[in-house]
């Protein structure tokens, strides 16, 4: 059974919605946010979504192998929280020099 859960955490990090990749992939929603509750899906679409995602298809299964390439992705996620974290300190600290 595939993990496709992840697929949240990767539109997360792409800045994408279920609905934008269901979308991009030719796909329905309702359909898509059904398979990744269910764990389950069909071959063509995981490939779909994989290659949406930027990430190989085996990346969804138990026991991929390829820890660099979740490793990358992970230091990616961290890297993009902190940038996030200090635009939102910089926008409060000038909403704050605003309101003096």
């Amino acid at each position: 059974m595939a993990n496709l859960i992840l697929i949240r955490d990767l539109c997360e990090l792409r800045k994408m919605t279920i609905r934008e990749l269901a979308e991009r992939i030719g796909r329905n929603e309702s359909t898509l946010q059904a398979a990744i509750r269910k764990g389950t899906t069909n071959s063509t679409t995981i490939e779909l979504i994989a290659k949406e995602l930027r990430v190989p298809a085996g990346y969804f299964f138990d026991g991929w192998k390829d820890s660099s390439k979740v490793d990358n992705l992970t230091k990616e996620n961290e890297h993009l929280r902190a940038l996030l974290a200090e635009k939102e300190r910089t926008i409060a600290i000038l909403m704050s020099d605003r309101n003096k």
